[in-house]
């Protein structure tokens, strides 16, 4: 759970948060046979035990077609999502410092240069 307060500290899990619409810590833990009462939470720390309990089966030979499925997927899924864009500021110093880092291309930079002259 993120912390919502200056001094609550949030939980080792934070990266594990989902969008409580998207329906997906919900799907997996019934998928497992576990299911929180309407309007209640599921047992404590089951989440962390089905995490705990999918690495060890991640771990298990006869096991390897599934998690290749499953990094496929992932791979897939990540491939899909939208990748940040360097953001540069409108010095010389900057674009320069862009270019060097690899961040835009000198040939993009040149090409936006010469649209500007259009």
């Amino acid at each position: 759970m993120p912390a919502t307060t200056e001094k609550q500290k949030g939980t080792a899990m934070d990266y594990l948060a989902a969008p409580r619409d998207s329906g997906i810590v919900k799907s997996l833990m019934a998928s497992l046979g576990y299911a929180a009462p309407k309007g209640g939470r599921l047992p404590a720390g089951v989440k962390l035990d089905a995490l705990i309990a999918l690495d060890e089966a991640f771990t298990v030979e006869d096991f390897s077609d599934f998690v290749s499925s499953v990094r496929t997927r992932v791979a897939a899924l990540q491939s899909a999502r939208r990748t940040a864009t360097a953001k540069v500021s409108a010095t010389p110093e900057s674009i320069v410092a862009a270019v060097k880092s690899g961040k835009i291309s000198l040939a993009d930079l040149t090409a936006a240069l010469s649209d500007l002259d259009a």
